[in-house]
């Protein structure tokens, strides 16, 4: 945060510690004198500010310290700032208020809140008038005096009469006023400090002479603790309400069993309070500015989301008012959501399933679920199957724009349809994670990025519409700047063998030592591509050092031409590498891309288990960050931290709603409970309407109101032998858990669950000579027993039998991947399941481990 503190006059102790206090915070706080700012209005650059002659940018907070100079210019200036909507505090109404002393009793007289009696002293008014009306001693002060200066204690009347001539006779242009005694409070008061519009704390200010009248801590008086009692309270929020007071401070007089407001005060001395408290002053009031900034963007914000109905009013927003309105949107899920639901519907409502299913007619969340049941995929095929011969207007307007091809786990290949609106959700979703993206990494502009992606189009249907793969797809609607910083040119997507898409995109990106970020979906992946170029390092130096590519690439003619017309012989890059192949016996990324920042990956779920065979290859102090829960059927949440698997829905491309676990009527996202468990249907723009995705999802906290959504597994990565239900990520946890806390490397794991023996085989391919034993895998069954409440007692009972350990031989996962492939289709697109039926590739195995007997 950037703000100003407004102040004109010598430097003082609180000053000071303001300061200090911001820097403290990582807050800038620039001192600034109001008169060597330059007001410019001008219509076309209303914002533009002139400091000392210089332009500078408006603040985004000012803190109004001049008080002892709130004259008309400086008044000017702080609403000058609130017009341009910087946050100031306090506002310049309240300065006008606490700097005029009589304004302020005025003030507090008409809300009937007590003051001392007040007389202001006009020239023609008499000594004895005062003095019938107040009587004596009397009390004089100045309308615009502040910590003790310029008010007096007056006696007898011949006194007063003698003080108010010389004040004639000087013609003093300060205004005065005449207050009654208040004995019961002579020589002490009370200082209540406001902070964040309430009431913070209370001292007792007391002269520290028998016979001082005053009692300001700045001219000398005593300052104590005093106890800020509900009487205290309530009569200093009715001042605060009145005068709008954020910051500041309110004088109580005692007067009887109660007090009597001497005077409020914006930003106050705080030397006392602090000698008598263990509060911190300064750091309190950056902290309130802090949290009212958030409070009054987060309006502002909301305000967006609120006035943004549909797609076509989402897709016309840059992208940083594109991620405003999504922050804003998180306070409104449930407005939101239905927003989406009745644009999703009315643009179905003319379709063959929209007529079928009554979309005209329905005009509310409970009437779209009374009329369309929970869905599968097979009830959307025969629509898919028609669509790819070229039928339109069936469950979405129009024809598919492409078809999205995927196996997902089930290794049976879909082609899912897509619209023109599903691509345009999927597309803004995109957006707003890049754009925190680059927030989290704004230099990534300034080098180069990895993206481990498909193709975008792999051929026609027989309709001839274009089919090909999310990942691609993704990359192919990135915005111009962003694919200009890609590591390796668009065209190496284009091969079709997996073993030399590998080789050309690290041929291409180990020439280039400024690569910033990788990002893909699987960690796995990135390390297999990691360990391939390493194997391959001979090639990739000298095809680097001669601006060639290797004759033993399963390459087109045509493609390979287009390829070498990127190269370059570049001896000095070869040399290096070799130089840092010397120096550690491979190459590492950590040598070749020292600048390397941050790695966009699947942190969560199953998946998440393969981050422990990545990070050894990286540099320090690399970023982790979530690239987002998502599946060919959509994106479905937008990562907004970094180091966090879970992430705040999507609300605004998707219609979400979540299947208990244990069963009962799907809730809505304004439903869901922290720590909970759900399945996840979603409804969406291109025509799967309730569609059950059979993943299993946490909640995690929330954003505002919107859930943080972390996935789990998939429905089909729960293992039950016998009621347990263990999902697939407590398993993944316990396994790469206990493999760490013993330094064991692994490729690969998955768990069988052999409901002949009533047993689950863990089946590892280890890294490394160490590899897991008997007391691993005693641990592992402790650990998991301790995790789950039900395996734990199924265990004790005898129901689940000790668990097995299977090693795997060298180049398992490898198999595993391979069996996957297709031509066009990367090991980044596999997601190879963690509970299986039997044992992946029985050929491999090396040998089982027995738990040894209690």
């Amino acid at each position: 945060m950037h703000g100003w503190i407004l102040y004109t006059g010598k430097e003082v102790r609180e000053l000071t510690r303001a300061c200090e206090e911001a820097a403290t915070a990582g807050v800038e706080l620039q001192v600034v004198a109001p008169k060597e700012v330059q007001l410019i209005l001008d219509p076309d650059d209303s914002a533009r500010f002139y400091l000392r002659g210089d332009f500078v940018p408006a603040p985004m907070f000012a803190i109004a310290a001049f008080v002892e100079e709130a004259d008309d210019y400086n008044l000017a200036l702080l609403q000058q700032l609130e017009t341009q909507g910087v946050f100031c505090v306090n506002r310049a109404e309240t300065l006008k208020r606490t700097s005029d002393k009589l304004l302020t009793l005025q003030l507090l007289t008409a809300h009937g809140i007590p003051v001392p009696k007040t007389i202001l002293v006009r020239p023609d008014t008499s000594p004895e008038f005062i003095c019938e009306r107040l009587g004596l001693p009397v009390v004089l002060k100045v309308l615009d005096g502040s910590k003790g200066h310029g008010v007096t204690l007056v006696q007898t009347q011949q006194e007063l009469a003698s003080l108010l001539e010389m004040l004639d006779a000087a013609q003093c242009p300060t205004g005065l006023l005449a207050q009654e005694f208040i004995a019961d409070s002579r020589g002490r008061d009370l200082r209540v400090l406001v902070i964040d519009g309430q009431p913070r704390t209370c001292m007792l200010r007391s002269n520290r002479s028998a016979d001082g009248f005053k009692s300001n801590v700045s001219a000398g008086g005593g300052a104590d603790a005093y106890p800020l009692n509900e009487t205290i309270i309530a009569l200093s929020k009715r001042v605060i309400e009145v005068m709008g007071l954020d910051i500041g401070g309110i004088d109580l007089l005692f007067k009887g069993g109660g007090f009597v407001v001497g005077e409020a005060n914006s930003i106050p001395g705080f030397q006392g309070i602090e000698s008598c408290s263990d509060i911190n002053v300064p750091a309190e009031i950056l902290q309130s500015i802090r949290r009212r900034f958030k409070a009054r963007i987060a309006a502002r914000y909301q305000t967006l989301a609120s006035e943004t109905w549909g797609l076509d009013e989402w897709r016309l927003k840059q992208d940083l008012e594109l991620v405003q309105t999504f922050i804003g949107a998180c306070s409104l899920v449930e407005e939101t959501q239905q927003r989406v639901l009745l644009d999703i519907l009315r643009q179905g409502a003319q379709t063959e399933y929209g007529r079928a299913n009554g979309f005209e007619a329905i005009d509310s969340i409970d009437a779209f679920r009374q009329a369309v049941p929970v869905s599968q995929w097979a009830d959307f095929e025969p629509y898919a199957q028609r669509m790819e011969l070229g039928e339109g207007d069936l469950l979405f307007s129009g024809q598919p724009t492409h078809f999205i091809s995927t196996s997902g786990t089930t290794g049976h290949f879909k082609n899912i349809p897509e619209s023109a609106a599903g691509e345009l959700a999927k597309s803004l979703v995109s957006r707003a994670r890049t754009a925190l993206l680059m927030k989290m990494m704004p230099d990534l502009l300034d080098g180069y990025f990895i993206p481990l992606s498909n193709v975008a189009v792999m051929g026609e249907t027989a309709g001839g519409i274009p089919f090909g793969y999310a990942s691609g797809l993704t990359l192919a609607g990135a915005p111009p700047e962003i694919r200009r910083r890609l590591a390796f040119p668009p065209e190496v997507l284009g091969a079709t063998d997996a073993a030399t898409l590998d080789y050309l995109t690290m041929r291409f990106a180990m020439a280039q030592p400024l690569v910033r970020l990788l990002v893909g979906n699987n960690p796995g992946r990135m390390t297999a591509l990691l360990e391939a170029a390493d194997r391959r390092r001979d090639e990739i130096i000298t095809d680097i050092e001669r601006g060639t590519l290797s004759q033993d690439l399963e390459l087109d003619a045509e493609l390979r031409r287009q390829l070498e017309g990127y190269l370059s012989p570049d001896p000095e890059r070869a040399a290096a590498l070799r130089s840092m192949l010397a120096g550690r016996g491979r190459l590492e990324p950590r040598d070749y891309w020292p600048g390397l920042k941050m790695i966009s990956c699947w942190l969560g779920g199953t998946i998440g288990r393969y981050l422990e065979g990545l990070i050894p290859w990286l540099p320090e102090n690399v970023i982790f960050t979530d690239c987002g829960y998502g599946a060919s059927e959509g994106k479905f949440n937008v990562p907004m931290r970094p180091g966090a698997p879970e992430a705040p829905l999507a609300i605004f491309g998707y219609f979400f709603e979540f299947q208990p676990l244990a069963g009962g009527e799907p809730l809505l996202a304004h439903e869901l409970e922290d720590g909970a468990e759900y399945g996840l249907i979603v409804t969406s723009y291109s025509g799967l309407y309730r569609y059950d995705l059979h993943d299993i999802v946490k909640v995690k906290g929330f954003t505002g109101g919107n859930p943080n959504i972390q996935f789990l597994s998939k429905s089909r990565d729960i293992a039950n032998l016998a009621g347990e239900k263990l999902a697939g990520a407590v398993i993944s946890d316990v396994v790469r858990r206990t493999l760490a806390e013993r330094d064991l490397r692994w490729r690969h794991f998955c768990v069988v669950a052999d409901s002949g023996a009533h047993r689950y085989d863990f089946c590892i391919e280890p890294e490394g000579d160490a590899v897991p034993d008997a007391d691993w895998l005693a641990a592992m069954d402790a650990a998991l027993a301790e995790a789950a409440d039900g395996f734990k007692l199924l265990r004790e009972q005898g129901l689940i039998e000790a668990p097995r350990l299977i090693l795997m031989g060298t180049g398992w996962l490898d198999r595993l991947y391979e069996g996957h492939l297709r031509p066009g289709v990367t090991s980044a697109q596999i997601k190879l399941p963690l509970v299986c039926d039997q044992v992946p590739l029985p050929d491999l195995i090396e040998r089982h481990v027995e738990l040894r007997a209690r």
